[in-house]
């Protein structure tokens, strides 16, 4: 495997350049402390310019974009490698960064913790130079499992974000569910293998079949519709607020279904409250 340089040795960059020195020569800089000795099997770089040296491969994990966008403005009269960024920001500003570079450039996002990388089933996503994805799958392929997206490099920063979205709404459906039952002295460490076991048997079918309405803007609702959702809704509500919950959550769900049913789509699917997010 290639020469590899990891820029950025917080959590998730440490992370990342442990599980590539199994099978690379990984070379390691920090910005807020250069040299430093990160562990056996990593090689600290005393300064940017020597980090770059040698490098095929510059993978970048910095805390944000402005590190980012000042890391490489350094690093580009130096800069032979391509350039792997999973530093999170917004598409914007990974296409600024794309821009601003002569490197093949491939904006990413790990879909997980420090702990995932190296999994085969964690979710790394990234999008912009397609050569430079083709060039260093190897690499790639080691820190979990890779997505390219195409070419647009702000691509995998937008899958961050709704993925993001995607994760912090199911955890606090989880996390009200879990409180719920609560108030009845249910431990969540009895529910949460009942409820990984509807999610896969079950919910995971109905997203699947939920996507597609939405591609075809198509909501039948011949086995579940608004109308007969809302009224569970209100028990949700209702149930919630006399156990001493915060209603918010729910609320919001009832509201959304309210704007669809005022809109006619009271006969339709629950996806059809994608139209509603859409106005």
């Amino acid at each position: 495997m290639d020469p590899v340089t990891v820029i950025g040795l917080n959590p998730r960059g440490m992370a990342l350049a442990r599980v590539l020195a199994a099978d690379a020569r990984v070379t390691v800089w920090d910005e807020s402390a250069p040299g430093t000795s990160p562990g056996e099997g990593l090689l600290p770089a005393e300064s940017l310019r020597a980090a770059l040296t040698d490098a095929s491969l510059v993978l970048m994990c910095v805390d944000d974009y402005d590190a980012s966008q000042r890391i490489l403005a350094q690093a580009e009269p130096h800069l032979a490698a391509d350039v792997v960024n999973l530093t999170s920001g917004t598409s914007a500003q990974a296409e600024q960064a794309a821009a601003g570079t002569r490197a093949r450039y491939l904006d990413g996002a790990l879909m997980g913790h420090p702990e995932h990388v190296g999994a085969p089933e964690t979710v790394l996503v990234y999008s912009g130079s397609a050569e430079a994805f083709e060039h260093h799958r190897a690499v790639l392929d080691r820190l979990g499992g890779a997505t390219y997206l195409g070419e647009a490099p702000g691509t995998a920063s937008l899958y961050e974000v709704a993925m993001l979205n995607f994760a912090w709404a199911t955890q606090l459906g989880f996390l009200h569910t879990a409180a719920l039952l609560g108030t009845a002295q249910i431990p969540a460490t009895t529910v949460a293998p009942l409820l990984i076991r509807w999610l896969s048997a079950t919910v995971a079918d109905v997203i699947s079949d939920q996507a597609r309405q939405i591609d075809d803007r198509d909501y039948p609702g011949d086995q579940e519709w608004l109308e007969l959702d809302a009224p569970l809704m209100d028990h949700l509500v209702e149930t919630s607020r006399a156990r001493g919950l915060d209603t918010a959550l729910p609320e919001l769900v009832r509201a959304l279904t309210a704007r669809g049913i005022e809109a006619g789509r009271g006969g339709e699917g629950f996806a059809s409250l994608a139209e509603i997010i859409r106005a």
